[in-house]
């Protein structure tokens, strides 16, 4: 049978086993460097290998950090790179303060410098993978999405093919026999739904390629974890918010007078409404059932700042303490809407098995939705974010959140 051999992203077609030890000495050179530049040759003081030892341990954790978070599909290298690189260097120095420890303010500089430079150049120029394609099904769909080199492969040298990808639930009767070369030789067999999925951050909903999945929703011990490090946030940057809030509340008043805050009822956590909070923006009364689009000319300027920034969804962190909301999940949908989507969208119910929050897997990817064919899109983002629910993708949220937030991108 006709095969393709396509070259892939090696953080989309399974990447990171194998990698680790590189990861490890990478992490190692920063620290390394930085100490001969400012400290010299060695022997060193015990004081300097106490500060080299601590800061290498935090470049490990960053740089194994960074990996795990950089498979999920975007293109902000540097934005990852550079928060994990500052967590735990704030952590570092919050143990070499604690503990009242010497360090170089002019070491830790330079290798953290030394460190994001490396971490960059390691996720940017990662050598692709080169995998053989079973045409059909969702197969099909990859050279459109891939943006990889896709060329016919008329025979399989199977020492310069590291897999085979193929569309486990439409494959051809001729596809067998390679893959039972390739398992005989241990090379992975990757779904291609899965290879799509890596790339474009959605799951495919579309017929005939639409496939049931499981759904991990509030499985595990993970959505206990997520409650406790969210509550734990917003209780820690409370001082901050509320001040915040509190400008923000006043700013209001002067500029629709009372109340500053509306209620609306939205879609929770196994489908049960709740009351969210949030600030004006608006004159006149809220409507229930009515696209943002559509309420455009009622907006104040205020209004149109506060919704660029997200400034008016901050009252929202009383429904996170309260349990109706976290901080990372599916936006909650107004009742009408969801009630209305339940009933055209083929499992548009599913995006209630987790809670829903401030911010999003959709919501970084695609801005704000209205009408049937984006709510579509933006299904599809929802239901990779609850397949893939994990700290890992949370945190890529987190840092795309961040970018989002000081742009304003996808407001209304």
């Amino acid at each position: 049978m006709s095969v393709l051999e396509v070259t892939l992203s090696r953080q989309v077609a399974g990447s990171g086993k194998g990698l680790w030890p590189w990861l490890l000495g990478l992490a190692l050179l920063p620290s390394a460097l930085a100490a001969l530049g400012v400290f010299g040759l060695p022997p060193w003081p015990g004081e300097v290998w106490v500060q080299l030892g601590l800061t290498y341990l935090a470049h490990v954790l960053a740089f194994l950090a960074t990996e795990r978070v950089a498979r999920y599909p975007g293109r902000e290298e540097w934005g990852v790179a550079a928060f994990h690189l500052l967590f735990f260097s704030l952590l570092l120095l919050a143990v070499l303060a604690m503990g009242r420890l010497y360090y170089s303010r002019s070491f830790l500089l330079l290798s953290g410098g030394l460190a994001f430079v490396l971490l960059l150049l390691y996720l940017r120029h990662l050598p692709p993978r080169r995998l053989a394609l079973v045409p059909g099904g969702v197969a099909d769909l990859l050279p459109q999405v891939a943006g990889g080199e896709v060329r016919p492969l008329t025979q399989i040298r199977w020492e310069e093919v590291e897999g085979v990808v193929a569309d486990l639930h439409h494959l051809p009767a001729a596809a067998l026999p390679l893959l039972a070369q390739a398992s005989l030789r241990g090379l992975p067999i990757l779904h291609a739904a899965t290879v799509y999925e890596g790339y474009t951050g959605r799951v495919l909903l579309e017929p005939p390629f639409g496939e049931v999945f499981s759904v991990k929703g509030q499985d595990g011990l993970y959505p206990f974890f997520k409650r406790v490090w969210e509550v734990g946030l917003v209780i820690f940057l409370s001082p901050l918010l509320l001040v915040i809030m509190a400008g923000v509340a006043l700013l209001v008043y002067l500029d629709l007078g009372r109340p500053v805050l509306f209620t609306q009822e939205r879609v929770g956590l196994g489908g049960k409404p709740f009351r969210a909070y949030k600030f004006r923006t608006m004159r006149g009364e809220p409507r229930e059932g009515v696209y943002a689009g559509e309420e455009v000319e009622r907006l104040t300027y205020l209004g149109r700042f506060l919704r660029r920034y997200r400034l008016d969804e901050l009252p929202q962190l009383w429904n996170v303490l309260r349990g109706e909301m976290c901080l990372i999940g599916p936006r909650p949908e107004q009742r009408v809407l969801a009630e209305a989507y339940a009933r055209e969208i083929p499992l548009y119910s599913l995006r209630h098995t987790v809670r829903p929050g401030l911010t999003g897997w959709a919501q970084v990817h695609q801005g704000y939705a209205e009408g049937r064919e984006e709510s579509m899109v933006k299904l599809s983002y929802d239901l990779y974010y609850i397949k893939h629910f994990s700290f890992w993708l949370d945190l890529r949220i987190l840092v795309r959140t961040l970018w989002v937030l000081l742009t304003g991108y996808g407001a209304r």
